[in-house]
């Protein structure tokens, strides 16, 4: 079995911060640093940079103020997943993990130089492309049943179907320039810098809100770490937040908890885009079928019921003339 070696570097953090510095080098194949894409299987913590995914395992022993060497495993036991393409180099902007059933499941990958999403195996195989057309996906995440993308470029959060990428929601992004997200089971949790002009080393341009999607409001700042000025990928793993920066290379784990926010913005977007309509005509078209079904399910059941109390009165007719006969 092929094994790449990590050095976890923990430093001791402010809070409950804990910091994981990924120098990542396999036989063979070497994943850069800085991931730029993070993800969570259930097991093992998957990172991604330009055109190579791979997984770490372990992670939970992360303690702050301590050193340790563990080992993580590329995909395949081999190597790495590495992605490629006819037409520009792979760059891979977001990663989400699918689960299907036990420990199984699929990596969505968003390439956005090529302006796709893949649906990959642990396998490495390529099973779903889908193409976007209007979204700049610079991360993304699954709720267990659609895909969420932020897109830094034009500051909105897109809700997708995974069958063909059509659009179900979209929202203003309450982070001006979102660049990672990830869902914690009831809500999104949506980071990225406040403005562009400032120092990109600053983690003080850093926001981190927990968004409730059904509302279209924030429900919680949540305190940003020293070592994060650029959110690259996000995931929640155990009521914990790890966040990849793109500037330091490191991994940070922070705490799960915020404070209320005051933003009282509602960032849904009241426009339903075409395929919210289609699927709710679809639904409604279920709804319609179901209601004549039981209407006639009900129409058959007062069908055999006046055909029962007809051969019932002819049967009390008949007892009843046998009874004068007599």
């Amino acid at each position: 079995m092929w094994r790449l070696f990590l050095a976890v570097s923990l430093i001791f953090a402010i809070a409950c911060t804990e910091q994981v510095k990924t120098d990542i080098a396999g036989v063979g194949e070497t994943l850069p640093t800085a991931p730029s894409a993070i993800a969570w299987d259930g097991k093992n913590l998957i990172v991604a940079k330009e055109g190579i995914i791979a997984f770490l395992d372990n992670i939970d022993t992360a303690t702050a103020g301590s050193f340790i060497g563990y080992e993580g495993h590329y995909f395949l036991n081999n190597y790495p997943i590495t992605i490629t393409s006819k037409d520009n180099p792979v760059y891979i902007t977001g990663v989400a993990w699918q689960k299907t059933s036990g420990n199984t499941g699929f990596i969505w990958v968003a390439d956005a130089a090529n302006k796709r999403l893949l649906k990959v195996t642990p396998q490495g195989e390529v099973v779903r492309k889908l193409s976007l057309t209007s979204i700049y996906p610079e991360d993304m995440t699954f709720d267990g049943q659609y895909l969420w993308i932020a897109d830094s470029k034009r500051g909105k959060l897109f809700k997708i179907t995974t069958e063909d990428g059509s659009i179900i929601e979209e929202y203003l992004s309450p982070v001006n320039y979102p660049s990672a997200i990830t869902w914690d089971g009831k809500y999104l949790i949506v980071a990225g810098v406040k403005e562009h002009a400032v120092p990109s080393d600053s983690s003080d341009n850093v926001k981190i809100v927990r968004f409730d999607t059904s509302s279209g409001r924030v429900v919680e700042d949540i305190p940003n770490s020293r070592y994060i000025s650029y959110p690259a990928g996000m995931v929640w793993v155990d009521g914990k937040l790890w966040i990849s920066d793109r500037n330091s290379g490191y991994i940070v784990k922070i705490s799960d908890w915020g404070t209320p926010s005051s933003d009282e913005k509602n960032y849904k977007l009241a426009k339903k885009s075409p395929a919210t309509k289609k699927i709710e005509a679809k639904e409604e078209k279920k709804e319609t079928e179901k209601d004549i079904e039981e209407a006639k399910r009900a129409a058959e059941e007062a069908k055999r019921a006046a055909e029962e109390a007809k051969r019932a009165a002819e049967a009390a007719k008949k007892a009843f003339e046998l009874q004068q006969k007599k």
